[in-house]
């Protein structure tokens, strides 16, 4: 220090009067500090996560893939069902009409516990068909998950019914009640068939394209109901 001087008489700290070359030098470090670009890329994937959240509209052939996706699966679940129904259907048939072996005959019952259960909620088939289908939620879809309802109540209600009713005219045939009771059920397993096939319809209308269609068999009238 100079004698007769001052620490405030020394020169000020003015950034100012440094280069400019210097003053952008700590800028360039300060965008490359480590906490600067992970706030940036977490703020990025934030947005591009939002983005990618946000409803776009479906085209109808994307909605009509969908839609058939749906009617697949459900074919699938209601298939052991549907082969149960016709199975019982036909036994029947025969034990009236009097082609059925004594041997097939002994056997028919424990067919019959088995075509009952096919279509009952103890099947995985059925439990797959109320539980674990994600029918596309559209103008289209609503119809699709109507008629999944109605399959629904075709199978477990319809067909169960009356595959236990002929399980009971099969010790009891000449059961009267039982005889009336089975012809409502096989006039309600028409009249939900139709049902499903018009809410089929009802979404090929408002997709323009054709879609898969519900394996629901027609049943022929049995005899003597």
């Amino acid at each position: 220090m100079i004698e007769g001087t001052t620490p405030l008489d020394s020169p000020s700290y003015d950034p100012g009067s440094m280069p400019a070359s210097s003053l952008s030098s700590q800028k360039a470090v300060l965008y490359r500090r480590p906490w600067f670009l992970i706030t940036i890329a977490v703020i990025v994937v934030l947005a591009v996560s939002v983005i990618s959240d946000l409803p776009h509209p479906i085209t109808k052939a994307e909605d009509a893939t969908a839609q058939n996706a749906s009617m697949k699966q459900i074919n699938t679940d209601i298939g052991p069902c549907v082969f149960a129904i016709k199975e019982a259907f036909s036994f029947y048939e025969q034990k009236v009409s009097g082609r059925l072996s004594a041997s097939n005959l002994a056997q028919v019952p424990s067919l019959l516990v088995g075509d009952q259960t096919a279509c009952s909620f103890t099947s995985g088939s059925i439990y797959d068909l109320t539980n674990n289908i994600q029918v596309l939620d559209t103008k289209a879809g609503k119809d699709i998950d109507h008629m999944l309802s109605v399959v629904v109540l075709w199978t477990t209600s319809d067909a169960l019914a009356a595959i236990e009713d002929i399980q009971y005219l099969f010790s009891h045939p000449t059961d009267a009640n039982k005889l009336h009771n089975l012809a409502k059920k096989e006039a309600l397993l028409a009249k939900d068939r139709t049902l499903a096939l018009d809410y089929v319809a009802r979404a090929e209308h408002t997709l323009g394209m054709k879609l898969k269609q519900p394996i629901l068999p027609v049943l022929t009238q049995l005899s003597g109901t």
